[in-house]
């Protein structure tokens, strides 16, 4: 399932349609327009690309393609492959339980491609010990509410396999990496039937989950309750005591005051000693009273301290459980991440043997033309000898009957020179060599 970031490729097509309208992968398929597959979209004759170094592939026949009658996109395809894969496979790996759930692999007994059901047509509809669970495929759009709310009425078992992550990181799609990516992808219930093992099998999970979260919901809201209803009195005591002890340091003031002016007078009238100890009795009472209010005071902020401790223990709790989810959460997406960065290792060495491998059957190749070229060049100079001995023995040929011609025509011509040369010489006049001349001439043509 490569991560999200990873740069978008160039896809080519890798499905098309057989003649009885079944979905056709590229390796499947006969090569060129023998596969007599059509495109998914758009209906057109399709050729296809399986023996060439370019990965397979698909290709419109150019001679009814029309660029603005298609809008094929991979992610058609790959909404296409999903539906094959899990057609093939005869199973899926589905949630039980709709809160924290956990999966299940289940082995379907049956499966049908885009059945209609009522007034509406699932992907898939599959079946598994007689109970029929429909499966949606979301590519770019997942189902909308009115159709959950049509199968929920219906009691549907629905389940949808959200494939919107999937990475387009290959110039074709694979069986393979579709396969890879439905066992990793995101899938919930649309819908779920009361009846049925599936029904049951969620209820059981859910309420399992249900009481435990109920349990400690309880507990917390117990507990909340409780500070809820002792803060109002404390704080009001609170501000009770609080008031008290202002007046009764407003009334220590005054009586500080009061046994100052005493005090003063007491100076000046030492007769009024008794008085004196009167207003020093009081004052001790007053001071046994401001203790008592000390020790009242330090109670309730003992009790404060203690009821904030346990305030702030509750909010540790709520910390610690939001941290626990978080950390869940976290735990995922680190696995997820792991399990991206190997695919992605695998599919660089992948890569990386196919360059080896492309390399040396460029060394192979390159061989493969010097040894043809030499081949080609000896066959050429072979071809360029016998040639030109043809030709000499044609020239050859041409010349000696040329020269049969020249003398079958010049054979008869000594002995009519000879007699011509007979009758001169008779009345010929000297210089005689001139005449012998000519007959050595004669006697040479007639040897030749």
């Amino acid at each position: 399932m490569a991560t999200k970031s990873l740069r978008r490729v160039s896809v080519k097509m890798a499905v098309g349609l057989s003649s009885d309208s079944m979905p056709i992968h590229i390796d499947d398929a006969s090569n060129g327009k023998a596969c007599n597959a059509t495109c998914i979209d758009c209906g057109c004759p399709l050729i296809a690309k399986n023996r060439g170094k370019v990965a397979h592939h698909y290709a419109h026949d150019p001679e009814f393609y029309d660029p603005e009658e298609c809008s094929w996109q991979p992610e058609t395809e790959l909404h296409v492959m999903a539906k094959m894969v899990i057609a093939t496979d005869q199973q899926l790996r589905i949630p039980i339980g709709t809160i924290e759930p956990c999966f299940r692999e289940i082995h379907f007994e049956n499966i049908e491609l885009e059945k209609r059901l009522e007034s509406r047509i699932p992907d898939i509809t599959a079946y598994v010990s007689g109970e029929r669970i429909l499966i949606e495929i979301a590519v770019t759009h997942k189902c909308d509410s009115e159709k959950i709310s049509v199968m929920k009425r219906a009691h549907n078992n629905c389940v949808e396999i959200d494939l919107s992550e999937f990475t387009f990181s290959e110039q074709t799609i694979t069986l393979n990496a579709v396969r890879n990516f439905i066992n990793e992808a995101p899938i919930v219930w649309l819908s779920i039937s009361p009846v049925g093992e599936i029904g049951h099998l969620t209820y059981q999970h859910n309420l399992i989950l249900q009481r435990s979260l109920a349990t400690e919901v309880k507990q917390l809201e117990t507990k909340r309750q409780n500070v809820k209803v002792v803060m109002p009195a404390l704080c009001e005591k609170h501000d009770y005591v609080r008031a008290e002890i202002e007046r009764a340091e407003t009334k220590i003031v005054q009586q500080e005051r009061t046994m100052a002016v005493n005090k003063n007078r007491l100076a000046r009238l030492y007769t009024l000693e008794e008085e004196e100890l009167r207003l020093v009795k009081k004052n001790n009472v007053l001071n046994k009273e401001r203790l008592l209010l000390d020790e009242q005071k330090q109670k309730l902020l003992h009790r404060e301290s203690a009821i904030r401790h346990q305030q702030e223990a509750l909010y540790r709790k709520e910390d610690y459980f939001a941290s626990e989810i978080k950390k869940t959460s976290e735990d995922k997406t680190a696995r997820r991440i792991h399990e991206l960065e190997s695919e992605l290792r695998s599919v660089r060495s992948a890569v990386a043997g196919e360059l080896d491998k492309l390399n040396s059957e460029r060394e192979n190749f390159e061989s493969i033309v010097e040894e043809r070229a030499a081949l080609k060049l000896k066959d050429l100079e072979a071809k360029i000898l016998n040639d030109a001995q043809t030709q000499r023995r044609s020239i050859i040929d041409s010349a000696n009957y040329s020269r049969k011609r020249a003398l079958e025509l010049i054979g008869p011509l000594p002995s009519m020179l000879k007699e011509q040369f007979a009758k001169a010489s008779s009345f010929a006049k000297p210089p005689y060599a001139v005449i012998s001349e000519m007959e050595r001439m004669i006697e040479q043509l007639s040897k030749g």
